[in-house]
């Protein structure tokens, strides 16, 4: 299975103003945001989740994203939040394609992953909701209950 890559989320306007590496979308942060794509898919799909599968582009080969290419990676992301769950600080992401990158896009993009993956080593899974009952949820909201708001004691 694809490895998961500490995403970079706290690019800056110092960053762009002074240049420091973070100042630049690269292959780097492509390939890592592609990658934590592919294993967020993989990791669902083994707890049971039906989700497309996606393959990380090898971006040192590729050359310069499209605009088709940001799209993809949106669109993966906002499948994956579909079939699984939208974490509570979820941005949306469906503006990005259509307009100039700007560093807050990127930290968006890896921002959600980061979340959905947070959600996930919290165990908020099928299997966990499962277990409960409907009096345990009962006193909880959709919203509550699709973004891991649900604390029982047993």
């Amino acid at each position: 299975m694809t490895k998961w890559i500490t995403p970079i989320t706290d690019r800056s306007i110092l960053d762009i103003t002074v240049k420091t590496p973070k100042a630049y979308l690269n292959v780097t942060d492509l390939s890592r945001i592609e990658s934590n794509i592919a294993y967020l898919s993989k990791r669902l799909s083994l707890l049971g989740y039906r989700i497309k599968q996606t393959i990380p582009i090898d971006w040192a080969k590729c050359g310069v994203p499209r605009v088709a290419d940001i799209q993809r990676i949106c669109e993966s992301i906002l499948e994956i939040v579909n079939v699984y769950h939208k974490p509570c600080e979820y941005t949306d992401l469906s503006g990005i394609p259509n307009k100039p990158l700007h560093f807050t896009d990127i930290n968006a993009i890896e921002q959600n992953l980061s979340q959905i993956l947070s959600l996930i080593e919290q165990g908020l899974t099928h299997d966990y909701l499962s277990r409960l009952t409907h009096g345990q949820l009962r006193s909880y909201t959709h919203a509550q209950i699709r973004t891991g708001g649900v604390t029982t004691t047993n």
